[in-house]
């Protein structure tokens, strides 16, 4: 209070509204009202430092449908809202806050051709790493802090051998499972904040007094004569006075968790999962999401992986004909995109569409089913994006989401799909369309993930990695 006093308030109470805008107006127009905010709170603000300061590596299985995923346009600046591709559809409202990367090799070391072993290979760029090493998100979260790597999957299954992220001290072929159970999660998640805000040092109905004041009057500066620039930052100073202000509480806005989900069935017996577990799939992969922007809200990690299932869907841990990925299976049929295996036709979907539903990726790439489960996993990053952008973590944040395999039958790492997504601090420009190679990387390869997951590392301010193979040089 008496910081504020010598800045010119009588007080947060008796202070009139009009001093108050005025002097909030000088501040934002000098570019200083993130600054004082600052110092009145006593913590840091995270804004457009030029690092992001979290990451999400979000894994799907199976690789992508090439030529239903491939951007209409060419390398360059993304032209507009329209939709890139089917795949890539749902993400066309993003389209200024994404990269996409194509044809970019996957660097998984020797063993390529097996999804197990791409598997492994993804965020290590070598399936059979050394004990003492590690993949790219604990190398990461080891220079962040203490907080570690926020580890989920949605059935990823029981097998330790087939898991994306590694830690330091696991054997390459024994990694951890990631938690594949929301409910669970959230209420481990939850003991992080019990008894106060994350990093707030417990609630404090002053501070939250102190963000509301000053949040109360962003609508009167919002019209005030900025260009772009300044607005720009207005827009981010808001975002992060917002997670502050909910810090300081127990359970304010974002930092709660709903512990009420349902529990995921994968580990029954059954191999075959029935239709209503097949329809628990999106809701299961969602509530994970939530976890995770809850997690990023209250300050508990800043780096996150979720695996979404496992390479080589054969043992059917996802059947794709939930509802949603079924619809969008008619949405292709309904853009004359058909399936290419020669049984069956249009009227009698149900039967191809179950079949091989899983493991057509990288076998049958030109099938709807596929081209359709391809788009729901990019509607599940829109998702992310969403909740990230509602939860004012957006501007921020950095999501990774890639695959194990590249260029359709062949079981390969060439012509790689990989798409970032998020504000990345103002570190990145977004909006863009980057072509890393020529698709088949005959002695011509140009970029690939060891280069990317390399960039992605210095852009949340980590620039010493222990391996020389994260060179950067792709974004």
């Amino acid at each position: 209070m008496k910081l504020l006093n010598k800045l010119g308030f009588a007080s947060v109470k008796d202070s009139t509204s009009q001093s108050r805008r005025k002097f909030l107006r000088n501040l934002a127009q000098a570019g200083m009202l993130l600054p004082v905010a600052s110092s009145m709170l006593g913590q840091r603000v995270f804004a457009n430092t030029g690092y992001a300061q979290r990451v999400l590596f979000l894994y799907y299985p199976n690789g992508v449908v090439p030529y239903n995923w491939v951007p209409q346009q060419g390398p360059g600046a993304i032209s507009g809202s329209q939709e890139l591709s089917f795949g890539l559809g749902p993400l066309s409202s993003w389209h200024d806050r994404m990269i996409v990367l194509q044809n970019m090799t996957l660097d998984i070391g020797s063993g390529a051709g097996a999804h197990y072993n791409d598997m492994r290979g993804i965020l290590t760029g070598n399936n059979e790493i050394s004990r003492e090493s590690a993949s790219i998100d604990h190398l990461i979260a080891e220079q962040l802090g203490n907080e570690g790597v926020l580890s989920l999957g949605v059935r990823t299954g029981g097998r330790s051998d087939i898991m994306i992220s590694k830690p330091r001290g696991y054997d390459s072929g024994a990694r951890p499972i990631p938690n594949n159970d929301p409910a669970d999660a959230a209420q481990k998640l939850a003991v992080g904040i019990s008894g106060g805000g994350s990093g707030s040092g417990g609630s404090s109905a002053d501070k939250q007094a102190y963000y509301e004041a000053i949040l109360n009057d962003f609508d009167g500066l919002a019209e005030v004569t900025l260009d772009s620039a300044r607005r720009d930052k207005l827009t981010l100073h808001e975002n992060a006075l917002k997670r502050l202000r909910d810090l300081a509480g127990n359970q304010v806005g974002e930092c709660s968790f709903n512990t009420n989900v349902m529990s995921d069935p994968y580990a029954s017996s059954s191999s075959q999962l029935t239709p209503t577990e097949w329809q628990m799939f999106p809701h299961l992969a969602r509530a994970q999401i939530d976890n995770i922007v809850g997690a990023f809200s209250c300050g508990l990690n800043r780096v996150a992986t979720l695996q979404l299932s496992k390479g080589d869907e054969n043992g059917n841990l996802v059947n794709y004909s939930f509802d949603e990925c079924w619809q969008m299976s008619q949405d292709a049929i309904s853009q004359g995109i058909q399936h290419s295996n020669g049984s069956g036709t249009v009227g009698s979907i149900t039967r191809w569409y179950n079949e091989f539903a899983s493991h057509s990726a990288s076998h049958r790439p030109g099938d709807v089913p596929h081209t359709a489960q391809v788009r729901w996993y990019h509607s599940l990053l829109a998702y992310t994006l969403q909740q990230l952008d509602n939860s004012g973590l957006l501007d921020d944040t950095l999501v990774v989401m890639f695959s194990e395999v590249g260029d359709g039958s062949k079981h390969g790492g060439a012509a790689g799909a990989v798409t970032l997504a998020g504000g990345a601090g103002g570190a990145l420009q977004m909006g863009r369309i980057i072509n890393c190679g020529d698709g088949v990387n005959n002695g011509q390869r140009i970029y690939g993930t060891h280069q990317l997951f390399g960039d992605v590392a210095r852009y949340m301010g980590v620039t010493s990695l222990p391996e020389s193979h994260w060179s950067g040089g792709v974004v």
